[in-house]
């Protein structure tokens, strides 16, 4: 009987350490965790990914995956509310956009016009315009929402996964923005 009655309090004290270490190794107190978070909570309707978009005055990444490389550096849209964005080319993620200003990475190539539409389920991003001098259209159709770490600049990131349609050339590619 006193066998049995050790094994089960060693039983629940095992059991009440375990939890107890599981609740302080979880990392959602993490302030970036909370944002990255929410932020999977935003859907890809067009009324939320055209705000997410236009009311950031972050630099929003398009690029292979969250950790690709290139040798020939980023591109970087800056959507504005008037209907236009600006891209450029860059070295690296940032944090904020006038980092990469004050860093002089900001390498212009163009303004475009946008437009959000919905097909079916899905946000299309149109864009037209030209990009140094040449004129060119694309579209973007945003699958999901993402959220992640660059393992380069050790930043937190937050966007959408999107199909990339440049001249009927369609590719998988990630529109990312650094989570503030």
């Amino acid at each position: 009987m006193k066998k049995s009655r050790m094994f089960t309090a060693t039983l629940g004290l095992l059991a009440i350490l375990t939890i107890g270490l599981a609740g302080c190794s979880s990392k959602s107190s993490d302030s970036g965790s909370t944002q990255q978070a929410s932020f999977k909570n935003k859907t890809t309707k067009k009324a939320d990914v055209k705000s997410t978009l236009t009311q950031s005055k972050q630099l929003w990444y398009v690029t292979g995956s969250v950790n690709a490389k290139s040798n020939s550096g980023l591109e970087a849209y800056k959507f504005n509310k008037d209907g236009k964005v600006t891209v450029y080319n860059v070295n690296k993620f940032y944090k904020t956009f006038s980092a990469a200003k004050k860093a002089d990475a900001l390498n212009k190539e163009g303004t475009l016009a946008t437009t959000f539409k919905t097909k079916g389920q899905k946000t299309e991003i149109s864009f037209k315009g030209k990009l140094s001098d040449i004129p060119m259209t694309q579209k973007f159709t945003v699958k999901t929402t993402l959220t992640g770490k660059n393992k380069a600049t050790h930043l937190k990131v937050a966007g959408y996964h999107i199909a990339r349609d440049v001249d009927e050339d369609v590719t998988k590619a990630v529109l990312v923005k650094v989570a503030e």
